[in-house]
């Protein structure tokens, strides 16, 4: 019965997020279609045009007594926020190359019955940069309303904290690491005039690797060292980003 019940709420989770992108878009797509055309306006992203964009976006958790899959939690604070800046320009019509640099920091303090059946408090802190080469393939759907997906290549380098408050010892993991992602980023614009718009997108994943090294409690002789290879083709509405752009 528990296994049914989380797996509705996992379900019911995504749904709303669907729900919630679906509420943000619509709006747009509404507006676009009572703008009127004009042939004789060069296009929004136009040949030789600059853009440049700033967007957040933030992934916020609070619970207690809160049964999970592997593990009963008695609390949990978690906050994940991103920024990112990106700027491009125009090559031909509809068409940009960009470079973009994105800051993520993530924080979460958990205390929860490990297999042991024990009391035990994790206390996490992390932060990462990425720089993100890119190009966007804009799709205009009227005068002010377009959809883009832009392909990048991101690098990223980072760091994380993480101590682990046992019943007899305290367990202090350091560690850092470098990600490559080549992915794709599906999203929509919304001109307010020719130089201001408001932009959505949300991740796309391709292909990831990612090489990381960890050390417990500052024992360098048994440091570890980790190779990841990953390819996930799922949308994920976790990292939906809202921001401003301007083009000029």
């Amino acid at each position: 019965m528990k296994n049914t019940r989380r797996k509705f709420n996992f379900k019911t989770d995504k749904i709303l997020l669907l729900y919630m992108l679906c509420l943000l878009l619509c709006p747009l797509g509404v507006y676009a279609q009572n703008q009127q055309d004009d042939p004789g306006d060069p296009p929004m992203v136009a040949k030789g045009r600059f853009y440049t964009n700033l967007a957040f976006s933030l992934d916020q958790r609070n619970a207690k007594n809160e049964d999970q899959l592997l593990r009963e939690v008695i609390d949990q604070d978690k906050l994940n926020f991103r920024i990112s800046s990106a700027a491009g320009y125009a090559l031909k019509d509809n068409f940009t190359i960009g470079l973009g640099l994105s800051y993520g920091r993530l924080q979460e303090d958990i205390t929860f019955i490990n297999e042991d059946d024990q009391e035990q408090t994790n206390c996490s802190l992390g932060h990462d940069v990425s720089f993100i080469p890119n190009i966007r393939q804009y799709v205009p759907v009227n005068k002010s309303f377009q959809i883009f997906v832009q392909a990048d290549f991101r690098f990223s380098i980072g760091e994380e904290l993480t101590r682990k408050f046992l019943p007899n010892e305290i367990e202090k993991i350091e560690g850092n690491f470098i990600e490559t992602r080549l992915g794709v980023t599906p999203g929509a614009v919304l001109f307010f005039n020719r130089n201001w718009a408001f932009e959505t997108s949300v991740g796309l994943v391709g292909l990831s690797s990612k090489w990381s090294e960890e050390t417990v409690n500052n024992d360098e002789a048994n440091r570890a060292r980790i190779t990841e290879n990953n390819i996930d083709l799922k949308v994920n509405l976790l990292s939906l980003n809202l921001g401003v752009a301007y083009y000029f």
